[in-house]
């Protein structure tokens, strides 16, 4: 391989010789989406091309060649927020499998999906399925954030984290910080929901907020106040590491 891992910086022949010779090629997805009003509609596809990146750089001896960065995602629980761009679930699906396509055109053994965005969840799994029986090409899966969950609840124990919160919002004042308005930065508001009762029955569930801002009229999560660029900067190898070493476990099972 030419020692690029970005297929953006390739030449048509650097590209045909690192698809055949890769472990993996691989996809961050991201979004382009409202994070309440202290950080860019860019929050999660900065992420998914900053780590995605980091990681293939430091890959342990696995070989990889990083694709350009989805970054439309499923957004629409976020569309009632000025600045959302979201793609239907049946149009997210679709994109996935011709790239998949192409990707299999091409030589490659092993599509590695890395994943910012919960949204995008559902139907990568459901697509995930499709390219594996339809085209024939291995899916993995990785949801970045879930490696670092354990690590992100240590940082500031019973504080809720997730969309905004300290954690992104940690990450962009690593990678962007000129992107982040501190003055915005606030606690964000959760409204009360009625408690449910029990189900009634084994296979019922409860009804879940259709739209983001019916339970976070912020647009977002918790205390991005708490946020700190080094915890950024701490969590990122460890995290690394961690999916390295599942992947490595993973292809061992092939």
């Amino acid at each position: 391989m030419s020692g690029k891992v970005l297929l953006w910086d390739m030449t048509r022949e650097e590209a045909e010789e690192a698809f055949k010779e890769a472990d993996f090629i691989v996809l961050p997805t991201g979004s382009m989406e409202q994070h309440s009003s202290h950080l860019p509609l860019s929050t999660d596809s900065i992420r998914a091309e900053e780590l995605t990146e980091y990681l293939a750089l430091h890959s342990d001896g696995l070989r990889m060649v990083v694709l350009p960065t989805l970054v439309y995602g499923q957004s629409l629980h976020h569309i009632h927020f000025p600045g959302t761009i979201t793609l239907r679930e049946e149009t997210y699906i679709q994109v996935l499998r011709d790239i998949a396509w192409s990707v299999k055109q091409h030589g490659g053994r092993r599509l590695l999906i890395v994943n910012y965005h919960g949204g995008n969840m559902a139907p990568i799994e459901l697509a995930r399925m499709m390219i594996e029986r339809e085209i024939g090409l291995k899916v993995y899966f990785v949801g970045w954030s879930s490696f670092a969950a354990d690590l992100v609840r240590e940082w500031f124990p019973g504080v809720p984290y997730g969309h905004a919160c300290y954690y992104e919002t940690s990450m962009i004042l690593h990678f962007r910080p000129d992107l982040v308005d501190r003055e915005k930065m606030r606690r964000q508001r959760q409204r009360q929901r009625h408690e449910l009762q029990a189900p009634t029955h084994p296979l019922t569930r409860p009804p879940s907020a259709a739209y983001f801002e019916d339970e976070y009229p912020d647009g977002g999560i918790g205390d991005p106040t708490l946020a700190r660029a080094e915890l950024a900067e701490r969590l990122i190898p460890i995290v690394t590491e961690r999916i390295i070493k599942a992947l490595k476990e993973d292809m061992k099972l092939e």
